[in-house]
């Protein structure tokens, strides 16, 4: 009896993991572009290591935003994540998980 409880745990967190990752993935996919003014409120690197990777090490960059009484961070480029200034103001564009324009 246990086991079959188990079991059916396991199969309905597998399906609502499941439903979650695929509601984000469309709507990151698919979504409206959303258009909120926001201020660059911190920047951080977030380093990990592979053994897989060349050299072990892996250097992901993120951003993040403060839109009105709501923070949203996103993982930028290198490039982008130059780019972009502490206290700095305007209008973001951003549709799920990805900035398509701040400026």
């Amino acid at each position: 009896m246990e086991d079959n409880i188990f079991a059916i745990v396991f199969v309905g967190l597998t399906v609502v993991c499941t439903a979650v990752y695929f509601a984000k993935f469309f709507s990151a996919r698919f979504g409206r572009v959303k258009t909120v003014k926001a201020t660059v409120v911190h920047k951080q690197t977030v380093e990990s290591f592979s053994k897989y990777a060349g050299n072990g090490a892996h250097i992901r960059y993120s951003v993040t935003f403060q839109t009105g009484g709501k923070r949203r961070s996103f993982y930028v480029s290198e490039f982008s994540y130059r780019g972009y200034k502490l206290n700095e103001s305007g209008t973001l564009k951003y549709k799920g998980s990805r900035i398509i324009d701040f400026s």
